[in-house]
């Protein structure tokens, strides 16, 4: 096949299809074995410094905020990451330095709350240094990259990039088809090492049901070496096994199940809690101090300074606060 042009981005998830294959036949004799435990011991056995990781959700909706308390909580750091349209949960890890990778197809926004300053300031300062790499993406291609790596191929061919300056950032070949002679873009596929995902409901062997948007979670779980669910609730497998066609992610998936009530916030859980406009707002404003002292406030009081999620969510407001948005994501209340 004849490559006639290169993006000059690095590819930085270096497993290959056969490097899965390995070790998700590695891991198959865990199915059917109880995967619960809390964030902390997660987050201690599937996220190493160094790891490529991905996270699912999209925008401000079902992202695992608990997942990225707990990295920061547990420092973390050089981490690879794969990017598609992320906000808050990236923010949180960019201002605080914790990654060292970023595919990137969409960053630095927090929708209609605009782009945090000091996070635009610091990836710069970083991207100028070296400290940070970065390789552009539209959204549609990382997440034909999931989907490559779910397949197990090491590639898929789009029609996506050509004729943009994204083609040129990225690490996508450009090569002539060997049925049709046209000009088609290679796409690497993307393997993660740990993925966390967000659901409403799974069982304790990490059969998972998710109620609304589901973007590109499903090839998120299949193309990860481990898998952390965070659930809003464990429910009894005997439900489960009533409606096989509720399960969006099967078990043999999954490394770990962890209940956090609420894990979600203050992005929207679909169905069951609208995101918290006034703590984003608090964020922003912290943000937008280019110095980075309003953030040290902010990450000491809401991150640093509590123990856990459960106490981050007291701090928020507590189950008044989170009653509030139940009420607001079923049209019965305002903000």
């Amino acid at each position: 096949m004849q490559i006639i042009a290169k993006g000059n981005g690095e590819i930085f998830s270096k497993t290959t299809p056969d490097d899965f294959r390995k070790h998700m036949l590695a891991k198959s004799d865990r199915v059917n074995s109880d995967k619960r435990m809390d964030i902390k011991e997660a987050v201690q056995r599937f996220v190493q410094d160094g790891d490529y990781i991905s996270i699912g959700g999209c925008s401000i909706v079902r992202l695992p905020m608990a997942f990225v308390h707990e990295i920061l909580r547990q420092g973390r750091r050089n981490l690879r990451m794969a990017s598609g349209t992320r906000t808050f949960d990236v923010d949180l890890l960019l201002d605080n330095d914790r990654i060292a990778q970023l595919d990137i197809g969409y960053i630095l926004g927090l929708e209609l709350l605009g782009i945090p300053l000091y996070t635009r300031t610091r990836v710069q300062e970083r991207l100028k240094s070296g400290d940070l790499k970065v390789t552009e993406w539209s959204n549609g291609t990382m997440a034909w990259r999931h989907k490559a790596a779910a397949m197990g191929i090491p590639f898929l061919p789009v029609r996506s990039l050509a004729g943009t300056d994204t083609f040129k950032y990225s690490a996508a070949n450009q090569v002539v088809c060997p049925f049709t002679g046209m000009k088609i873009n290679l796409i690497p596929a993307l393997f993660s090492d740990t993925a966390c995902i967000h659901v409403h409901k799974a069982d304790k062997y990490g059969n998972c049901r998710i109620d609304g948007m589901l973007n590109e979670d499903l090839d998120k779980a299949r193309s990860a070496k481990n898998l952390i669910i965070t659930t809003e609730k464990i429910i009894d497998t005997e439900e489960i096994r009533k409606d096989g066609s509720k399960t969006f992610i099967p078990q043999f998936y999954v490394d770990a199940v962890v209940e956090v009530p609420n894990g979600a916030y203050p992005t929207n859980m679909p169905g069951i809690y609208y995101l918290d406009l006034d703590h984003l707002k608090t964020y922003a404003k912290a943000a937008n101090d280019r110095s980075g002292e309003a953030l040290k406030k902010y990450y000491n009081e809401y991150i640093f300074g509590t123990e856990d999620f459960q106490e981050y969510l007291k701090k928020c407001g507590g189950e008044k606060r989170i009653n509030e948005l139940k009420k607001i994501e079923r049209m019965q209340g305002r903000a």
